[in-house]
């Protein structure tokens, strides 16, 4: 027995945005944390300015990571919702293919 899948399109839709919109803000945080890390390394002395600069670099390094995946999955979800609405589409013409006096938009 299969299970049910429910899904509403424009809630998808709404995750889709709010992803793209946070890996890019990732993204830009990696770059600010990376120029932060140089920054701090150059302006410290010694041991504590390469701790900083190392540090920065290692964040700039894990916030890029995490955008490229956060940005993976939205390529995902996008085909995803891109198939739903296609299937809702195709189910809609079939349905509304049946009934006298129904104009279906194609």
């Amino acid at each position: 027995m299969s299970d049910l899948i429910s899904v509403q399109l424009d809630v998808l839709d709404v995750l889709l945005d709010e992803l793209s919109a946070l890996g890019a803000e990732l993204g830009q945080e990696g770059e600010l944390g990376a120029v932060t890390g140089r920054t701090l390394g150059t302006a410290l002395d010694g041991a504590v300015g390469a701790a900083a600069g190392d540090t920065g670099a290692l964040w700039a390094t894990g916030l890029a990571a995490l955008a490229t995946r956060v940005l993976a999955v939205t390529a995902t979800l996008d085909a995803a919702l891109s198939s739903y609405r296609a299937a809702d589409a195709a189910l809609a013409g079939r349905l509304g293919a049946g009934r006298p006096g129904l104009v279906v938009a194609r």
